[in-house]
Parts: structure tokens; C-alpha cells; sequence
């Protein structure tokens, strides 16, 4: 509902929209921006009609005019995303009206903000009670139901502040508190720690690109900080710090890394040096350097793999939060990093500590979209791995609270379709994975596990997902090569599956199962049995449970594809490669 009325409304509302398009948030993104523009437009020209999603895709982000509505949940991806960025540009700014947009509706409202009635009650709370209004609230409310300390405090306020004696203790109260505070702050500064709160992603702040160039365009810095804002911003990995990075460093208990951009001239074309740096310990973790040409339609193709390579699930930041994580911090985004080393590597002696994490993680905080997403995906394991029956139930149930909780978000649609992939319904899997990766286009996991899944669901569009992944992955994305393998070889491309397959090389976070039977079935299908043979005993070793172990129980133990199990089961024995 519009407060701001009459003739002046639409010139304040345009004011207000020209002071958020200037904002740092807004000037990184001009989707979010031509967005809001466009709902400005409507609110002013029809105020009472809101725009349908159709409208929304079409004139406000420009898609086709045979764009989907029932198909395609862009639009309200995107103006959750925007609901939310608002937010967060009003949280840091003390504006005299607020423009936001009401959940459910594609509109906005535009009200202004009455600090004079918030000063009016903490005036009255503080004349009342004699305490801060903050306090004073606080004391007469406890978890939303009415206490009698309010009464107790109004009845004895007068006697209370005429006595000498209440005004020293209240006094000394207060010393004391202060005197524990700077302790604990001194305490804290001294740690070695480096995170403060591991329960949630780190920081990362944007550095203003340093151009040297003079081929470089007069543009580029805009352009750069544009799309480097937009693309980290769809990263569960990090948080994308507002405002510039602190000059000196943070303190060590400050979770943070800037990002450093030098364009430069490298013989007679443009180069750009990417530095990842940790703010807390002075170090640079990363740094890449690649041609640097082209216009901005070109970015998302030339840059797409530099943001995949710091914002990954294994990008530069979240492997160096797992170095210096410690032992005991299991929470929320420290958990996070357990559960993505375990859905990698199928390691038996994190799954203990994975159990434990996620539950502890759910009780500490119900809501947090990524823990759920993990969750979903513990519940669906084979008991061969877990030693607990699988729950498909409670698996889709998590997939949904993780998308209720966060609609917007490319891990908690990505939970949904992992959950119907698992259940066997490939449209419904296919659906949200589609949506996970519009959401997050420069994640190489989401669009390798795409790829993955559809493969088996012998869906003909696994190849483009696997090769994106490995496109926004330079060192070889292990799931999305593997992957890779298996489709050439179930299209039975035997020798182009062999070619492919001699050129992956393991990275250093493991490389789980997938890739020794992929070695050993592309090896059996070319002939070379001794080779398969090999990756089969180097998968039995790391994975098996005793020479006993039949092929279709160490296969259904690690691999949850079930397709997959049976082709390779069928493709190994028939080559010779086992003989149970």
C-alpha cells in the first residue's frame, strides 16, 4: 500500500528509485536495476493493476514472447532476488521513504519512514521504565507472550529511582558489564581464529579493477564491477560485502578475502590478472591471468569459469575455508563444507561427523536452506553406505522446507530436483535443476550434476550440461568428466570415451568412486582388460568391503544411480573384467 500520496508521489518515488540505482548494489546489477525501473513504471501508471508474471518476464527482464509462465520460474527468482536486494540496501541507508515489494504480488510499495514515532516510543519506554527501550521491551516480553516484569517495573519505578543505593548498583552493574566486554573484545583480537562465525559463508569484497590498458575500454570498470557484482552475488559459498574493503586489513576474527582485478596490456592485447586475497591473514590464496578481449555480451563465457574457480563449491575460497577450518566448528556453513567432501569422495569416516553436523546445525537454526538441502540428501543414501535404510520421505520432505525457506536460492531448487531425480521422476528433476542452474549459471557442480542425472535418465541433453561444467572448470570437473565418459560410452562412442577419459586428471580434493569405474568401463569397452582390471581393483580397494563383496553390493554401496550400477555391472562382467 502506497502512504505517499497526491501530486508529489510520483516525483518522490522517482526520486527515491534514482538514489537506489546510484547505489553500489544496484550499479553492479543491471538486471535487478532495469527490473525495478520497470516496477516503478507500473506502480506510477497503473496503481492498481500489478503486472502478472508474464508482463514481468517479458517487458522487465526481456524474454521472448513465447516465454513460459507455467514452465519458467524466472520471474519470481528474479524479483525475490531484487525484494532482496532492497533490503539489504535499506538495512545499510537512512532514507526518509522506502520503496519495497510485498511477498506474493509483482508491485511495489512505496512508504515513508516515521523515525519521529520510533523516538517518540523509546522516549516514552525510557521515561517509563528508566531503561533503554530496547531493554525495557525485552524485559516485558518473552518470546512474544507478555510477562509481569513490565507491571512489577512501572509499579516501583518511583521508589526505586528516589533510593541512592539502586542508582550504585545500577551503576556498578553497568561498570562491570562494560569491564567483561572489553575482556572478551581483547580476548578475541588476540585469537588466532580465523573465522568468527563459521556458521556462516565468508566475505567477499570487490576490489575497484585497476586498468592499465590503454586498449582497454573507457568502460570496462563498469562494466566489470556490473557483472563480477551480479555473478558472486548468485554464490551460496560467500557473502558479497557492500562498500569498499577495509584499507588495513580486518581483524583476524573477521571472516573475509577481497578480490583484486588488473587489466593490463599484454603485447598487443588487453590480459586481466584475478588475486583472491585473505583479508585475515594478509595472504594471497589465488590468482589467474587470462586474455581479456571482447564486449560484455562475452563475459559471462570469458568470466564464467573465474567465478566458478573462486565461488565454487571447491572454488579457491571454500578450499582454503577447509584448510583452516578447526575440528570442533561443525555449524551451519562449516558443516556445509563437511557434507560437499563427503558427496565427493564417499569418505565412510566423515559420514559420523556429517550426521552429526547437519542435526546440529537443524537445531541451532531450522531455516537454513543449505543444511536442509544437505540433509534431503543423507536421507536418500543406500543402507550399504549409511547402514540405516533409506527415507525418500523425509529426504523430499527436507528438498521442500530448504525451497520454501529459500525460493531464490540455486542450492535449495537444486535439493528439490536431487529429491526427484532420487524418487525417479526425471521431468520434475529436470525442472528444478533447470531453475538451480538459470539461478547460478557459474556453478560447474550444479551443471555437472545436471548432467549426471539426466544422463540417467538417458536424456539426450546431458551432454550440454556436462560440457558447460567442464567449460566453467578448467582443472576438469570430476563429476561432470566422469559423467562425460559414461554418456560417450552409452552412445557408444567408445574410442572418443577412451580419448576423453586418458585426459582427466584427479584434482587434490579426491576423486571418489566415479572415477575409477569410469576408468574401468571405458577401458573394458576399448578392450584394454588389463587396464580395466586395474582401475577395478584400485576401486575396490579404496571403496570395498572385503574380497567377498559381491560387484552390484560395493557398486550400490557407492553409486547412487541406479542405471548406472546395473550398465556397469553388466558391461564389466561381460568383458571379463570381474568374475563373481
Amino acid at each position: 500500500m502506497a502512504l505517499v500520496s497526491g501530486d508529489d508521489y510520483e516525483r518522490r518515488l522517482r526520486q527515491e528509485l534514482e538514489t537506489v540505482l546510484q547505489s553500489p548494489d544496484f550499479l553492479r546489477s543491471p538486471v535487478m536495476s532495469k527490473l525495478l525501473t520497470y516496477l516503478v513504471d507500473e506502480a506510477i501508471a497503473n496503481p492498481d493493476n500489478p503486472p502478472k508474471a508474464y508482463q514481468v518476464a517479458t517487458d522487465g527482464l526481456g524474454r521472448a514472447e513465447d516465454f513460459d509462465v507455467q514452465a519458467d520460474s524466472y520471474p519470481r527468482v528474479q524479483v525475490g532476488r531484487l525484494r532482496k536486494l532492497l533490503a539489504s540496501h535499506y538495512a545499510r541507508q537512512d532514507s526518509a521513504s522506502v520503496i519495497s515489494i510485498p511477498m506474493g504480488v509483482y508491485a511495489i510499495d512505496f512508504e515513508p519512514v516515521d523515525r519521529g514515532a520510533d523516538e517518540r516510543t523509546a522516549s516514552a519506554a525510557t521515561a517509563e521504565t528508566g531503561q533503554p527501550a530496547a531493554t525495557a521491551k525485552m524485559a516485558a516480553t518473552a518470546n512474544g507472550i507478555p510477562t509481569p516484569v513490565a507491571d512489577t517495573m512501572a509499579s516501583d519505578k518511583k521508589s526505586n529511582f528516589r533510593n541512592p543505593y539502586f542508582l550504585i548498583t545500577i551503576l556498578l552493574g553497568l561498570s562491570m558489564i562494560a569491564l567483561i566486554g572489553m575482556l572478551i573484545s581483547e580476548q578475541m583480537s588476540d585469537s588466532d581464529a580465523v573465522q568468527a562465525d563459521p556458521t556462516r559463508p565468508p566475505k567477499l569484497y570487490i576490489l575497484t579493477p585497476k586498468v592499465t590498458s590503454p586498449l582497454a575500454e573507457d568502460r570496462v570498470v563498469s562494466d566489470l564491477n556490473i557483472f563480477l557484482g551480479d555473478a558472486f552475488s548468485r554464490s551460496s559459498h560467500i557473502r558479497l560485502a557492500a562498500g569498499a574493503a577495509p584499507e588495513h586489513g580486518v581483524s583476524k576474527k573477521e571472516n573475509a578475502y577481497s578480490l583484486h582485478v588488473d587489466v593490463f596490456q599484454q603485447g598487443t592485447e588487453n590480459a586481466a590478472k584475478f588475486s583472491v586475497v585473505s583479508l585475515a591473514r594478509g595472504e594471497r590464496i589465488w590468482s589467474t591471468v587470462i586474455p581479456f578481449a571482447g564486449s560484455v555480451s562475452d563475459y559471462p563465457a570469458l568470466l564464467g569459469p573465474v567465478v566458478g574457480r573462486i565461488a565454487g563449491v571447491y572454488g579457491a575460497i571454500a578450499n582454503d575455508q577447509r584448510r583452516y577450518l578447526d575440528a570442533d566448528q561443525l555449524r551451519g556453513y562449516a558443516c556445509v563444507l563437511r557434507f560437499d567432501s563427503y558427496r565427493t569422495n564417499r569418505d565412510a569416516a566423515l559420514l559420523p561427523v556429517v550426521d552429526k553436523c547437519i542435526l546440529d546445525s537443524l537445531q541451532e537454526d531450522p531455516q537454513n536452506g543449505a543444511i536442509l538441502a544437505a540433509a534431503s540428501f543423507m536421507s536418500f543414501l543406500r543402507e550399504q553406505a549409511t547402514g540405516r535404510k533409506p527415507d525418500p520421505e523425509t529426504g523430499a520432505y527436507y528438498a521442500t522446507r530448504a525451497l520454501l525457506t529459500a525460493p531464490d536460492d540455486a542450492t535449495a531448487n537444486f535439493a528439490v530436483a536431487r529429491a526427484a531425480f532420487f524418487s525417479g521422476s526425471c521431468v520434475r528433476g529436470k525442472e528444478f535443476a533447470q531453475r538451480a542452474v538459470a539461478i547460478n549459471p557459474y556453478d560447474a557442480d550444479f551443471q555437472a550434476q545436471t548432467g549426471a542425472y539426466l544422463f540417467a535418465c538417458d536424456d539426450p541433453g546431458a551432454t550440454k550440461y556436462l560440457r558447460q561444467a567442464i567449460a566453467l572448470d578448467p582443472r576438469g570437473s570430476i563429476i561432470a568428466e566422469t559423467a562425460m565418459v559414461f554418456t560417450l560410452v552409452a552412445e557408444g562412442k567408445d574410442r572418443e570415451a577412451l580419448l576423453f577419459a586418458e585426459k582427466i586428471v584427479p584434482s587434490s580434493t579426491g576423486v571418489g568412486p566415479y572415477y575409477d569405474l569410469a576408468m574401468a568401463m571405458v577401458y573394458a569397452k576399448n578392450g584394454e582388460i588389463d587396464k580395466s582390471r586395474e582401475s577395478w581393483r584400485r576401486l575396490k580397494k579404496s571403496y570395498g568391503n572385503g574380497e567377498d563383496e559381491k560387484v552390484e553390493e560395493l557398486l550400490s554401496r557407492v553409486i547412487v544411480n541406479d542405471a548406472l550400477v546395473q550398465r556397469a555391472t553388466s558391461l564389466l562382467r561381460s568383458a571379463g573384467v570381474v568374475t563373481d
